[in-house]
């Protein structure tokens, strides 16, 4: 079962070439930021719906310590239950902000030039190193079919430019694009530059040992900014001013409809099984 399919990827993962990797040798202590931010629907009637957007920035310095942070929140009505554009905009705001006090950026994801966010306009007014980090990439420039994180699998910390950025990919980059392992026992991410590369500095701060080989200054601003445990209290907040307007069944209806909306699909497939 399955021989067709496994045979046809088959040779590329035995195929192996030699790629010069560049070690990074040293670590440099100094200051960093980290920009991040979430989102979450917290009531929805299937035409408008209202969210909640956190974003913001952390600054460490050489000494790990926080020097300055700012989490912004925002209430949100749109059309529909899409959030990711305001998302994103927030994001952007807080790594101008960012840009401000701290000569190198954290940014989570790629830089890719998306059409209608901005991102591109945003970067050219900033003179500071931004350094995307991807935790999942699809770029196969050096092994058709292979994640490039897979196919440079070298031990020791390293770092490896993509000189040929594949030209089929729906958004171009924004910066220069890397593979690298910023902790010997870490796995290798996908590194976005635009600016100065600062392996070095990136090596200082991927040290933290729940999350080796990862800056764990994203890892904290993640974490100031997810509503994956803050939704119930958002939630909680906007209950209580729809029942103080005299809007509680509004409020419950919206409610039901999101639950509606994530489960009754499976529940339904789960019927037919």
């Amino acid at each position: 079962m399955f021989e067709d399919i496994v045979r046809q990827f088959t040779p590329q993962y035995k195929e192996k070439q030699h790629y010069f990797v560049t070690p990074i040798e040293s670590e440099d202590p100094g200051t960093i930021a980290a920009v991040d931010g979430g989102g979450a629907i917290l009531w929805s009637n299937a035409v408008r719906s209202i969210g909640i957007i956190l974003s913001g920035y952390i600054v460490y310095d050489e000494h790990h310590i926080i020097v300055t942070h700012k989490i912004t929140q925002k209430e949100v009505l749109l059309e529909g239950v899409n959030l990711d554009v305001h998302r994103f905009q927030c994001e952007l705001f807080s790594l101008a902000e960012a840009a401000t006090v701290c000569d190198c950026v954290l940014f989570d994801g790629a830089l890719l030039d998306v059409p209608g966010t901005g991102f591109a306009e945003t970067l050219k007014t900033i003179d500071t190193t931004i350094i995307g980090i991807s935790k999942k990439t699809r770029v196969d420039a050096l092994q058709k079919g292979i994640p490039d994180t897979e196919t440079l699998d070298y031990p020791g910390r390293w770092h490896y430019k993509i000189a040929d950025y594949p030209a089929g990919k729906a958004f171009p980059p924004l910066g220069e694009v890397y593979i690298a392992r910023l902790h010997e026992r870490g796995p290798s991410f996908r590194v976005d530059v635009r600016g100065i590369p600062m392996f070095e500095r990136l090596a200082f701060f991927s040290n933290y040992l729940f999350c080796l080989g990862y800056p764990y200054p994203l890892m904290e601003i993640h974490r100031a900014t997810t509503l994956r445990d803050k939704k119930a209290y958002y939630q909680s907040e906007l209950q209580k001013t729809m029942f103080d307007q005299g809007l509680e069944n509004v409020f419950l209806s919206g409610v039901y409809h999101l639950e509606r909306e994530r489960e009754e699909f499976h529940q339904v497939l789960d019927g037919l099984v």
